[in-house]
Parts: C-alpha cells; sequence; structure tokens
C-alpha cells in the first residue's frame, strides 16, 4: 500500500465568470497571482514567447490534443505564475454545448478542472449568468477523487444564485474569496470542509480517495491479509464479510472459506473482492510444495530496506525456534530459481533444520516484492 496520500494537492482555486464587457475573466483567485490575468499579459503574444499548447477532455474522455496551439508569455511580474488564463478562458467559461458538463482542460505543466454553468433569465444584461470555479493540479494528478467534489461546488453554487442571485449581486458575491480561501485550505489540509452560505445553502464536502477496481476473483486464490482484520471488524458490518474474515489465515483458498464460513460461495467472492478494493488484502496462489518461484528484478529492494530485514525473521521463523539472521534468509531467496520446486529448494539448503516456516517465507518475499512493484 502507498506511503503517501492518495490526494493530488490543489495548486490554485479560481472563480470565473462571462462578463458583458470583458468576456470571461478571472474574479477571484486563491492564491492570489498564480493565474495570469493583465490585458497587457493577453495582448503581448509574439514568436519569442515558449508555445505551451492546451488540451481539453470532457467527461469521460481523455485529453486530447488542441488543434490549435497558443503562444503564453512569460508573466512580467511574478515567476510563480503557473499560466496564462487566457489560453484557457474557452474551456472554462465555454459555450452552451459543454455547460452542464465535467469540464477537464491542460496547458503544460497543469490540469484545471471546473463545471461551466449557464443559468438563463431576464434579469441579466445577455439573458443568461455564466461561471464556473476550478480547481488547477499539477497536469499527472488523478482527479478521479475530486471530479464529485466540483459538480457539488457548482450545484450548490448555482443553487444560491436562482434564489437570491447570490453569485451576480454586487452585495453577496464578494463572499466568493472567503469560500474560495475555505475550499482551497480545508481541502488541502483536511479533505473536508463546511461552508455555511446563507440560511438555507451550505457547501459540505468530502473527498473519499479512488481506488481501482480490483481484478475478478478466483475461487482457487487465497486471500492474505495486510493488515490485522480481526481487530477492525465492526458490529455494523456486511455478516458475510464479517464471516469471511474469520477464516483470512494466508493458507484458505476462496472456496474453503466459503465452506468453512457456511457461505454462498458468489457471495464470498464479492466479499473478498470488497477487501480487495479497500486494499486491506491480498491474494496469492496456493502454496504447494511443487510451486516454483523466482526473482524479480526489484529483489534488491528486499536488501535494502532496514524495516524488511526488522520484519522478516519474526515473520517466517516457526513458534519457539531462534530467529534466523537476516543474511542467511537473504540467501535463501537468492536461491528460489526457475526449474527448482519449493521441496527441491528445501532440501538443497536445509530449510527444516532452520525453523523456517516455508509457506510464511514464500508469503513475505510475494507481498514485499508486489509492494515494491
Amino acid at each position: 500500500m502507498p506511503s503517501e496520500t492518495f490526494l493530488p494537492r490543489i495548486h490554485s482555486v479560481f472563480y470565473a465568470i462571462f462578463d458583458v464587457k470583458q468576456g470571461p475573466k478571472i474574479v477571484y483567485q486563491v492564491p492570489e497571482g498564480l493565474i495570469a490575468t493583465s490585458p497587457a499579459g493577453l495582448s503581448s503574444l509574439s514568436a519569442a514567447s515558449s508555445p505551451k499548447s492546451s488540451t481539453v477532455a470532457l467527461e469521460g474522455e481523455a485529453p486530447r490534443p488542441s488543434s490549435r496551439q497558443v503562444s503564453s508569455p512569460p508573466h512580467p511580474s511574478s515567476n510563480r505564475v503557473l499560466f496564462d488564463f487566457g489560453d484557457i478562458s474557452k474551456y472554462v467559461i465555454p459555450s452552451n454545448p459543454l455547460c452542464g458538463r465535467l469540464v477537464i482542460c491542460a496547458t503544460r505543466n497543469h490540469r484545471i478542472i471546473g463545471f461551466p454553468v449557464s443559468i438563463l433569465g431576464s434579469e441579466y444584461k445577455r439573458n443568461y449568468f455564466r461561471f464556473n470555479l476550478c480547481f488547477v493540479f499539477e497536469r499527472a494528478a488523478d482527479l478521479s477523487c475530486y471530479k464529485p467534489i466540483v459538480r457539488k461546488v457548482s450545484r450548490v453554487l448555482a443553487a444560491c444564485e436562482e434564489e437570491s442571485m447570490f453569485l451576480s449581486s454586487p452585495q453577496s458575491s464578494p463572499a466568493m474569496h472567503a469560500i474560495l480561501e475555505q475550499l482551497y485550505e480545508d481541502l488541502n489540509s483536511y479533505s473536508e470542509t463546511s461552508i455555511p452560505i446563507d440560511a438555507f445553502n451550505s457547501i459540505e464536502l468530502k473527498i473519499f480517495p479512488f481506488y481501482p477496481n480490483p481484478p475478478p476473483v478466483k475461487d482457487w486464490q487465497v486471500p492474505l491479509a495486510l493488515i490485522n482484520l480481526k481487530s477492525r471488524v465492526e458490529d455494523n458490518w456486511d455478516l458475510t464479510v464479517k464471516k469471511v474474515c474469520e477464516h483470512i489465515n494466508g493458507i484458505n483458498h476462496v472456496r474453503r472459506i466459503a465452506q468453512l464460513a457456511d457461505c454462498d460461495l458468489q457471495l464470498t467472492r464479492q466479499a473478498v473482492a470488497h477487501l480487495l478494493y479497500y486494499q486491506v488484502i491480498m491474494t496469492v496462489d496456493i502454496f504447494q510444495y511443487s510451486n516454483m518461484y523466482t526473482l524479480r528484478k526489484n529483489v534488491q529492494w528486499l536488501a535494502d530496506e532496514p524495516h524488511v530485514k526488522d520484519e522478516c525473521g519474526p515473520y517466517v521463523t516457526k513458534p519457539g525456534k531462534p530467529i534466523a539472521d537476516w543474511p542467511k534468509l537473504l540467501h535463501l531467496y537468492s536461491r528460489l530459481k526457475p526449474g527448482k520446486t519449493v521441496f527441491e529448494w528445501m532440501e538443497s539448503h536445509n530449510v527444516h533444520d532452520l525453523g523456517v516456516d516455508v509457506r510464511r517465507f514464500t508469503s513475505f518475499g510475494v507481498i514485499k516484492v508486489s509492494e515494491n512493484a
């Protein structure tokens, strides 16, 4: 399981509207000055500027290159500018077909995600009010966990505008700056926030890490716990999951667990898949003495990591036996080769006399190498 956070860091949050005189414009941004918006900067495009291509993707699509290359000059007053708003303005405040859809656009180093909204009404000068609240991340960030956040913020703000003209009114719109500040600070620091807007509306957000769907669970696979499952079980858990957890010991395969837990086989597969989804178990093949194991390229990692040295001996040694030293255990791992079964390997190196539990020995190597894959 990765040691770093699952959630990408927000580099900037900004609120943009369509101004009847200026067109798309950023009204507020946090932190200030990270996105270039000066009219001078927008009009000084030149061939000497380093080109920065922009790409755009709608919900469910991968970003694709734009047919048009846009040059972005350096900002005259700051070296911390992320990009120029002019490069992405047509995606931040787009035409009607893109409004009400999740839009992700990209510059050379950053990705911008937003949910543009267009509200119709005769009270507006052009009979519509168009806005977008966008989040900026580094280009390589996985934005899956932020998609529902962006949608919800836009829906709440749209409801506030329809009820009380919160965004378009000069009296209430300055409150957006404080909202942006709280979104930026709270989501980066706590991954959740609660922002009251008026007596009837508030922004309640909590970010959950995104996990990929697990592979299909096979009957012969052996679930191997990565944490102490029994200490995590709570009374409100699904009954099948609770019964399945009792029989996960690194030895029983899925079909055997279904028999021991007296559960339907299909429900047992689903319970194991649920635990795989949250990355609290992994699955390995059934251990047999006829199995063959070999080293992978990243096995050097085993020799260099101090915590691996400390964990291996106590984990793989049988109860009541002296713990073998790490160099000896590492030597045994290095002797696993293609064409040599576990039984032959044991006989060649007198593994039984060392007090090593061979099943735990092989599973430890599989776990650690998989973590560093």
